[in-house]
């Protein structure tokens, strides 16, 4: 995501930065990061974007390291006893938050609670079948959920962050809503934050007491770029050293250059066309039936949008759950072929003819196969392919203009589910419960996670097994069933799962090999060093 910033703003930007880290850069090593996006905002309990960074400023109790593996974090050990109601954590000794306050046993379960009670809107979804948390002592964190958690280790914990309770016991609901400013980043993680500007950049630097040691950079500073372009120069440059999300259309460029490695990596993304299906939502009621959804997934020429909007570094998504989730991703799905051909026998079988020669055929109510297609303007390939689309539509008697507006605007048109068509993606968890979790119905209401605003019995019941599913194979085989029922229902038509491409100055330092596919806080505890 990005914001439209004037090249004079970058320029001031880049002068800004430079003269207020000078001083520090002499006293230890700084690393630079290029985004189009950084954060939406600093509240971590209304904050739904700048999720990597978050991970460098607070702990949780299970770390994701990238792709399926998972490692301690602030709990050492764990158990469940045998009938899987109680969950047994054997948390660190010596964790202290950023000021200095101790992180015990009896802090991290102060945090399930303050989540479960005030219904914190980030975390609350991995909070689903947990009753409440209790320390027997200051190293024991007990947890009782409801009934048996399967992925408790792999889904929920990992992304439940620990937040002190010297900021925000005591608050309302809304004065938990309301705080903002730098002390809302105070955590216990390897970073702190000390300098924010919005939409342009975010200095850090490192916390010397974290319990798994000091990270070898000291500082970073993360700039956010008006453009993918212009970012991508900035590495060419030397304005920064890493860029962890690469867009297609630099990748060539960089490879070009010798001192600069580009790594890829097929990992748990997804982007597709989100059909509104929200039975409050403004959408007509043509793209609620579901032929005119078949033939538009049919006149979706993957592709072409590969190779265009994405340079080849993409393969063709067949289901929700992305092949780099394993045997979740359910193999036996079909591709739905391009092929305009068959797109127009749905329509013209299921008559919906052109019947004034506009070249946009009517619906049974008379009114025409329109509809808004939205992109947000955070990445430049957006636009592209939403043109491809609308040129297919085209073909078939549907028309979709294209258009690109500013990320803040198209979630506020999802939140009201005031859309019809919108090309988006997802950067996921590893564990697809999440993903599943954004189309159940307890999701449609405000402050849920739901942009499609699909709600389905059948399906809420199939979430609710998987959920408590008592082995792996159970788990797989609903999770199977359930993406059959979206490919049914097609509230996402899914489209490509992208690569990963990450980028980094070689001549100033080294990351290990998995760069592309792990977030930027085990990057930089495995495998990174300063050149020299």
């Amino acid at each position: 995501m990005t914001r439209r910033l004037s090249l004079v703003l970058i320029f001031l930007l880049l002068i800004s930065l430079s003269t207020s880290v000078t001083s520090a850069q002499d006293d230890g090593v700084t690393l630079r990061v290029g985004t189009t996006y950084m954060i939406d905002t600093l509240n971590p309990t209304n904050g739904f974007y700048g999720y990597t960074a978050r991970l460098l400023w607070y702990d949780t109790l299970v770390n994701w390291s990238g792709g399926d593996l998972f490692q301690p974090g602030l709990a050492e050990a764990w158990s469940v006893s045998d009938d899987g109601l109680t969950w047994t954590f054997e948390i660190r000794e010596g964790v202290t938050f950023h000021d200095g306050a101790p992180l015990t046993a009896e802090e991290a379960a102060w945090n399930i609670n303050w989540i479960l009670e005030n219904e914190i809107p980030t975390m609350i979804s991995y909070m689903s079948d947990v009753e409440g948390a209790e320390a027997t002592d200051a190293t024991t964190l007990v947890i009782h959920v409801s009934q048996p958690v399967p992925n408790m280790i792999t889904g929920k914990l990992p992304f439940v962050m620990m937040l002190p309770p010297s900021v925000w016991q005591g608050m309302t609901v809304d004065e938990i809503d309301s705080l903002d400013g730098l002390e809302t980043t105070m955590g216990s993680g390897p970073y702190r934050l000390v300098e924010y500007q919005t939409g342009e950049y975010m200095v850090m630097e490192a916390n010397p007491d974290y319990w798994r040691g000091a990270p070898l950079a000291d500082r970073l500073i993360y700039q956010e770029y008006a453009t993918e372009d212009a970012m991508v120069q900035a590495l060419i440059a030397g304005d920064i050293d890493l860029i962890m999300i690469v867009p297609g259309s630099g990748a060539a460029a960089l490879r070009r250059q010798e001192n600069v490695t580009v790594e890829f990596s097929f990992d748990v993304r997804l982007e597709e066309l989100i059909v509104n299906s929200s039975p409050e939502g403004t959408q007509p009621a043509s793209l609620n039936d579901p032929v005119v959804r078949r033939a538009i997934a049919h006149a979706i020429d993957r592709e072409s949008i590969i190779n265009v909007g994405y340079l080849g570094y993409a393969e063709y998504a067949t289901t929700v759950i992305p092949t780099a989730m394993g045997a979740f991703h359910h193999a036996g799905i079909p591709e739905v072929p391009y092929n305009l051909e068959e797109a127009n026998r749905l329509l013209d079988e299921a008559g919906f003819v052109d019947s004034n020669n506009d070249g946009v055929r009517e619906f049974s109510d008379g009114a025409p196969l329109e509809y808004r297609l939205y992109a947000p303007d955070s990445d430049a390939y957006y636009a592209r392919i939403i043109e491809l689309i609308s040129a297919d539509l085209a073909s078939i008697g549907i028309a979709a203009p294209p258009q690109v507006l500013s990320d803040e605007t198209l979630i506020d048109l999802q939140i009201d589910y005031d859309n019809d068509l919108i090309y988006w993606g997802w950067n996921l968890d590893p564990d697809p419960g999440f993903l599943l979790s954004i189309f159940t119905c307890a999701e449609t209401v405000d402050g849920g996670w739901s942009d499609s605003g699909y709600c389905d019995e059948e399906y809420d019941a199939l979430y609710a097994a998987q959920a408590t599913a008592l082995t792996q194979e159970e788990r797989i085989d609903i999770i199977h069933r359930m993406q059959e029922k979206l490919a049914e229902d097609l509230p996402y038509v899914p489209v490509v799962y992208p690569q990963t491409i990450a980028a980094y100055r070689n001549d100033r330092f080294v990351f290990s090999n998995r760069l592309a596919s792990q977030p930027l806080f085990w990057a930089l505890y495995d495998g990174f060093a300063p050149v020299g």
